[in-house]
């Protein structure tokens, strides 16, 4: 799905993401509908009573297999069909019963992929503000400590979104429609922060600039390595991950 939205100009936007988790969940429902199916196949139509009007030899055994799987998956209960086989009785409800697996997966997928998404935007707004406000051209002006600690911020969540992109690859492929809350823009900006912290003649900002670098080079190996396939050194990657959001990367 990202790559037919890269293909049409990135038409989909931001749909692209909930649409493919959308569409995951909904494989995996297909998923167990077919293979419980499997499971009702070779019992039918023997191993189940019909109700009065419903006659099993109109069907075919896989159609019948699928409608009792997820008719037993959607929890509908009918009664136009039930299991007289031991066996089959067991297996029904245990079906019943993944499907609300199924869904307490779901739901806390689609829950813990947020978080993650609102620390990569709130990154991005804090390296607009400093790119606004000239903060690299005015690093040398400023007290070291203060200097330091900033750095020491951004890179404390330069290492954070690093991480959310390990534990949740998914929340690449989700596009910022608004290019200030996009960090595929914003991030170039710290490439030029991070050159005049290491140019910088106190010793305590250097160090904080080299950190910043540091975190800067573990970020875009993952990119590259997991999402991008591209560029050779940081810069290169995050001009490809701007490209890949369709985004013209801040400088």
């Amino acid at each position: 799905m990202w790559k037919v939205s890269k293909a049409t100009g990135h038409r989909f936007g931001s749909a692209v993401g909930p649409s493919a988790m959308t569409a995951v969940v909904l494989f995996w429902v297909i998923l167990q509908g077919a293979g419980w199916a499997l499971v009702y196949y070779p019992h039918l139509p023997g191993g189940f009573t019909y109700s009065a009007g419903i006659n099993p030899a109109a069907y075919s055994p896989a159609a019948e297999a699928l409608y009792v799987s997820f008719v037993t998956l959607g929890t509908l209960g009918f009664g136009d069909v039930v299991a007289t086989d031991p066996w089959i009785r067991l297996a029904s409800p245990a079906e019943a019963l993944t499907v609300f697996a199924l869904l307490t997966a779901a739901l806390t997928w689609f829950t813990q992929i947020y978080p993650p998404l609102s620390r990569r935007r709130s990154l991005a707004l804090e390296i607009k503000g400093l790119a606004d406000i000239g903060y690299a051209g005015h690093l040398d002006s400023l007290d070291p400590v203060t200097a330091s600690r900033v750095l020491d911020a951004l890179t404390a969540k330069v290492a954070t979104v690093r991480i959310d992109f390990t534990q949740y690859p998914e929340g690449f492929y989700f596009q910022e429609e608004d290019p200030t809350l996009s960090l595929a823009r914003q991030l170039p900006y710290l490439l030029k922060l991070r050159d005049a912290a290491i140019e910088h003649k106190e010793l305590d900002v250097q160090l904080s600039g080299e950190q910043l670098a540091k975190a800067l080079v573990q970020l875009t190996n993952k990119l590259k390595k997991d999402f991008l396939a591209s560029g050779d050194d940081p810069g290169k990657v995050i001009a490809a991950y701007a490209a890949a959001h369709g985004q013209n990367p801040r400088s």
